[in-house]
């Protein structure tokens, strides 16, 4: 069956409402057609163990009317056939089927229709050992017939053997009826299974339409539309739940991204308008050479400014399409972050920031020397740019058995604790303090150093308060970066 199903279904392709009923109503045919066979054995063996009641019941009544003469048994009345009764000699479908036997097992009397039936000998031999004998024979028109044998006994002794059958004829004619009017009532049922599986089909698949409905809207370009979600928790619940999770995540990405072009937009927009502007003045008629000198600086560091950004923007778009590929190999921590606090130390004076560095011991990595630089030049520009004058940038590196810590603390101008959860957004920033107090930057350094660090297998985090400053840690496996690297794409 399931091969005919298979075959029907690669020829000629159905639904899954189609599919599902049809399943059902093939599942629904075979119990039925089990439990049909299973009640036509289990009636006809009753029907069977009835007639051989009745033919018992029917012997003992004979065996009542039997006379004993002389050693001799007989049944007044019985042995010949009237006339008026018409009988064939090999009907066994009319008349009784009774025989008479002596002790011997020589006939004594039958019916006109008993000569009909091939008798074995065991229904004669085993009575008279004291054990009735019942069974199916056959007729010579090839009818079965029932017949049961049981010894008449007197003062203990067998004096004869009575035999009685019964045709099952009508009861084969009763079970082929019977038969019949089950094929038509399970052909109604199967029909009637089939229509309501479709019909059950179609109820349990209209969550699943309403679902399709939704994704058509949502291809429209509406995001903000949500499936709707069955009371009953089932699979349909599960799914919902889960397509209106995906979509959350969609809008929210679609989100980040339209604000990510805006932002994007608005930090090239002001440098490009400076270039223009300054261009502008140098292109005068009669221009100056000091104001010519002016305007070509200020070009210069808006250009600057634009290709850092620019850099930026082309390292996170990297990094979110899986293309940013990173080294590993060993890295003196300690070393790099000394490094890289000697760098910044021109920056730091310029503001008068005291930058003071804390490595109590050498701290190895693995990872990627260069992305770990600009992790750190990004913290200390961030931390030297977010600190007033006279203030303090502390940076320290530890280690421990699984980790190293690399921690840069500030006594700049802090932020409350509902920018925290952001601050590592691309372009985010906390307040109008926190714009830009000088020199250039792009807005993303925070995110490329959260991008970096994960790739790493690390972790950073951040804590501040307002007026106080921030402190910024970096965990780092001491063996990160597995062999194969595949930069998680950021928020």
């Amino acid at each position: 069956m399931s091969r005919i199903l298979t075959t029907l279904h690669r020829s000629f392709p159905f639904s899954l409402r189609l599919q599902m009923a049809s399943w059902y109503t093939t599942a629904f045919a075979v119990l039925l057609l089990l439990t049909g066979a299973v009640f036509y054995q289990y009636l006809e063996h009753t029907m069977e163990a009835s007639l051989d009641t009745d033919l018992q019941l029917r012997a003992q009544q004979i065996s009542g009317g039997l006379v004993l003469h002389n050693g001799i048994v007989t049944l007044p009345g019985f042995g010949q056939a009237t006339p008026e009764q018409g009988l064939s000699p090999a009907d066994v479908n009319a008349g009784a089927l009774i025989r008479l036997l002596d002790a011997h097992g020589r006939p004594l009397s039958e019916t006109p229709a008993f000569p009909a039936l091939q008798v074995p000998l065991a229904s004669i031999t085993q009575p008279l050992q004291g054990i009735p004998w019942q069974g199916t024979v056959r007729s010579t028109s090839d009818q079965e017939v029932r017949l049961y044998s049981r010894t008449l006994t007197n003062e203990g002794k067998p004096v004869a053997v009575i035999q009685v059958g019964e045709s099952l004829s009508n009861l084969h004619m009763l079970l082929h009826q019977l038969v019949a009017a089950l094929l038509v009532v399970g052909f109604l049922v199967l029909a009637s299974c089939a229509a309501g599986s479709y019909w059950l089909a179609a109820r349990s698949f209209a969550p699943m339409q309403r679902l399709a409905e939704t994704a058509r809207k949502i291809k429209a370009g509406d995001l903000h539309q949500r499936v709707p979600v069955p009371p009953v928790r089932d699979e349909v619940q599960y799914l919902a739940v889960t397509l209106n999770s995906m979509l959350d995540s969609l809008d929210q990405a679609f989100s980040r991204q339209r604000q990510f072009v805006a932002d994007a937009s608005h930090e090239l927009r002001t440098p490009v308008a400076v270039i223009r502007n300054k261009a502008g003045i140098a292109l005068l008629e009669t221009p100056r050479l000091e104001e010519t000198v002016t305007a070509l600086s200020e070009i210069r560091t808006e250009t600057e400014r634009l290709t850092l950004l620019l850099t930026d923007l082309l390292t996170l778009a990297r990094g979110d399409e899986g293309q940013a590929q990173f080294e590993r190999e060993v890295v003196q921590l300690d070393r790099l972050v000394e490094t890289c606090v000697s760098t910044t130390e021109v920056l730091a004076d310029e503001r008068r920031i005291a930058l003071a560095v804390q490595i109590p011991h050498p701290v190895t990595v693995v990872g990627d020397e260069a992305r770990l630089i600009q992790v750190v030049i990004n913290l200390l520009d961030n931390a030297i740019r977010y600190t007033n004058p006279g203030g303090q940038v502390w940076v320290s590196v530890e280690q421990t058995d699984e980790e190293a810590c690399l921690i840069v603390r500030d006594t700049g101008i802090g932020m409350a604790p509902e920018h925290l959860p952001h601050i590592f957004e691309r372009f985010y920033r906390a307040d109008s303090t926190r714009r830009r107090t000088g020199g250039s930057s792009s807005g993303l350094g925070l995110s490329i150093v959260d991008w970096i660090v994960r790739t790493h297998g690390g972790l950073v985090s951040v804590e501040s308060q307002v007026g106080q400053g921030s402190c910024f840690t970096v965990t780092l496996p001491l063996t990160s970066l597995p062999r194969k690297i595949d930069p998680p794409t950021l928020p």
